[in-house]
């Protein structure tokens, strides 16, 4: 049998990227970037410090991409589940919590007696290394957890509250926070010990601090400064201290194991990306000539909110309010091919005036099974919208997934 050149160069790249994948730890074989325009990239990562980030691709082609064109860098699938993933480490108590900062910042601490009532003392450690001890004004705190929360995931809380590990919930006003927690109600004050709670939540305004933020695999989030990592050697990073908490002399340079990384986000104040599925449709109404159609349901991503997506069930007409500085929009449309699937895909920016601009019309079928945008939009884009019409043989089967909407905001 004779192969091409061009074959046989390109078998052997890929036999290269594989043998890389093969001998690299596995959190350093496919991540996806997301790009300051709105590039949804799956890659190998190699190498990452605070100025770059070093990939390559399936054909073993390198590719470095600056820090600061970047969203985030995260690995595409999540880590295996293991038996109680978030047990204690050697060397840790029952008192080991996960503590979200109003900045996004999350550490893991074994918590003490207090110093002060309005600030929590806890030890801190990632992995079975202990860091120091750290003070944190309770105003500074979101959460504090038996596990990893999702730091995407709202607290919208009103008041604080407490949630045992029996279900029961205590709301009001925590005054202290450590092996015994009190919290005032509308009835009484109530101590509880720590090892009975499930999670602590407190009703902080969140705060949006730029800088770069390195996730690890045992669920931490430091907003750092620099940090390099390959995965064959140690992860070092220089933290904030007295943002975590730490006296201004603390150690700032930390020192983790190769498999630590787990995802990089940059935070930036003049440009944010936001996925279409954190916003309430303003309209849904069925097309078609039907009375009645299924709302769109959210698919949460467990990876990124920017990954999530929008399951259109039936043939239907959605509008979406855009915030203010909306200046791009992408998303990829995947119909649910069936036998009778065939229908019409349209999506539009509307002005504030009411101006309707196409930026998509295409047919999805079985001939056509998916489709991808990503386009500029005029400044005074209002809303998207995005409408499903049956085609040629009718309603039936026309479900469509718009998967990972996002926008980019710019601000001047």
């Amino acid at each position: 049998m004779k192969y091409r050149p061009q074959t046989i160069l390109c078998s052997l790249l890929t036999c290269t990227s594989i043998a890389f994948a093969q001998e690299s730890p596995s959190r350093s074989l496919t991540w996806t970037l997301s790009t300051e325009k709105l590039e949804l990239i799956e890659t190998i990562l190699t190498q990452a410090n605070e100025q770059e980030i070093i990939t390559i691709d399936t054909y073993g082609l390198r590719r470095r991409w600056a820090i600061n064109d970047l969203f985030f860098a995260l690995p595409t699938t999540t880590s295996p589940s293991r038996t109680n993933p978030f047990a204690n480490e050697p060397g840790e108590t029952q008192h080991t919590r996960y503590i979200t900062l109003t900045d996004g910042q999350v550490l893991k601490g074994v918590l003490l007696e207090p110093r002060h009532d309005d600030a929590l003392t806890c030890w801190v450690y990632t992995g079975t290394t202990m860091r120091g001890s750290a003070t944190i004004a309770l105003e500074k705190v979101r959460s504090i957890s038996d596990r990893p929360r999702g730091i995407w995931e709202p607290v919208d809380a009103q008041s604080d509250s407490i949630t045992t590990i029996s279900d029961d919930v205590f709301v009001g006003f925590v005054e202290s926070v450590g092996p015994k927690v009190t919290i005032a109600t509308s009835r009484d004050l109530v101590k509880i010990d720590l090892d009975q709670i499930r999670e602590i939540r407190l009703a902080n305004i969140p705060e949006r601090i730029d800088g770069i933020y390195l996730s690890t695999a045992e669920g931490l989030r430091l907003r750092i400064s620099t940090f390099d990592f390959d995965f064959q050697h140690a992860l070092s990073a220089t933290i904030d201290p007295q943002a975590l908490g730490f006296d201004a002399d603390a150690p700032s340079m930390w020192v983790m194991p190769p498999e630590a990384p787990a995802g990089i986000e940059i935070i930036r104040s003049d440009r944010q990306i936001l996925s279409l599925t954190n916003i309430d449709p303003q309209l849904i109404e069925p097309t078609g000539g039907r009375d009645w159609t299924p709302a769109p349901t959210v698919l949460s991503s467990a990876i990124h909110p920017i990954l999530s997506a929008i399951d259109l069930h039936a043939p239907v007409r959605v509008i979406y309010p855009l915030p203010e500085d909306a200046v791009r929009f992408a998303c990829t449309l995947l119909p649910s091919i069936n036998t009778w699937t065939d229908c019409i895909a349209s999506i539009y920016a509307i002005a504030h005036d009411g101006q309707r601009t196409e930026l998509l019309n295409t047919r999805l079928n079985a001939d056509h099974t998916t489709q991808s945008l990503n386009v500029a939009i005029e400044p005074n884009t209002a809303y998207i919208e995005i409408r499903i019409d049956p085609g040629a043989s009718g309603p039936i089967q026309d479900r469509v997934l718009i998967e990972h909407p996002r926008v980019l905001l710019e601000t001047n």
